[in-house]
């Protein structure tokens, strides 16, 4: 009883948000473990009945499940790949004293706080073959070579869908690693400066060791965002042409919509274990190269 009173304001803070994550996060996962091994057809409850594991063997006999797992794995790692590269690019370039630095930022930051929906209608009229201003601007100044059937050719149709998801998130990767490098004390740099270091050697053996933690965190995220992808996908694409661009968010959608709940359900536990099986070996791995400041 006395630690409660000593500690009821802590509690009486938590409580609201711990209430929120209780009714919107721990019970609809636990709903949808349920859900995943009933059967309902088209939306009926009343007809209810335990499924086993038929939804989860339905799932993953799936045609499209083998395009999807492709899809989302090429997705999820060329995008990451790039958003963490060109976002730690642009952090330290946007580091440096120059005149324009929080104009800059704020221009490659605005991406992430559009709207997905309003992004994907944009490109899928920029990447149009005929009409998009992407391929009449390449043949406007001569390069009609490089003209691409962006996103109805099945080969480069995943490719196009990660240069949008760049585009869209490589600005607040660099604000997490910004973040990351103001946090650093001159005093290492100086140091290293009295002892004749390059600038690569200080890139090398201070500023990336010691924003680790904060290169850890936006791998992570667009780990995870990568592998869960769906609204641009089914902005731009819908999974198509054909399953060049089915990612497993799709096919979860799709059972969905089309009243298979328990399949849908099943599909989306299949993607959580996915994703906690990559991610946190990966942050473990990162983690543990981490350094002290």
């Amino acid at each position: 009883m006395r630690k409660w009173s000593q500690n009821r304001y802590t509690y009486m803070l938590v409580m609201p948000g711990l209430i929120l994550y209780v009714l919107f996060f721990v019970i609809p996962s636990l709903l949808g473990v349920v859900l995943s091994f009933t059967h309902i057809s088209q939306f009926s409850f009343q007809a209810i009945r335990f499924a086993g594991w038929i939804n989860y063997v339905h799932v993953l006999t799936d045609s499209y499940l083998n395009a999807a797992i492709r899809n989302s794995f090429i997705f999820a790692f060329a995008s990451t790949v790039l958003k963490v590269v060109i976002g730690m690019g642009l952090a330290v370039f946007l580091n440096q004293q120059l005149r324009m630095k929080s104009y800059l930022r704020t221009v490659f930051f605005l991406p992430a706080i559009l709207s997905t929906v309003a992004v994907g209608v944009f490109f899928t009229s920029a990447m149009h073959p005929t009409t998009g201003m992407i391929n009449n601007f390449l043949t406007y100044i001569g390069l009609d070579a490089l003209t691409q059937h962006w996103l109805t050719d099945r080969q480069l149709a995943i490719y196009s869908l990660v240069m949008i998801e760049t585009w869209k998130w490589a600005g607040f990767t660099m604000a997490i690693i910004l973040a990351g490098l103001q946090s650093i004390s001159k005093d290492y740099y100086e140091s290293a400066e009295l002892e004749g270091a390059s600038s690569l050697q200080k890139f090398k053996h201070i500023t990336f060791p010691l924003i680790m933690p904060y290169f850890n965190n936006a791998l992570i995220i667009n780990l995870i965002g990568g592998l869960k992808v769906f609204d641009l996908v089914q902005a731009v694409t819908q999974g198509g042409p054909g399953s060049a661009t089915e990612v497993f968010g799709t096919l979860v959608f799709k059972a969905f919509g089309s009243g298979r709940l328990g399949e849908g359900a099943a599909a989306s536990i299949l993607l959580s274990l996915i994703v906690i099986a990559i991610v946190i070996p990966t942050w473990k791995a990162i983690a543990r190269k981490e350094v002290e400041v």
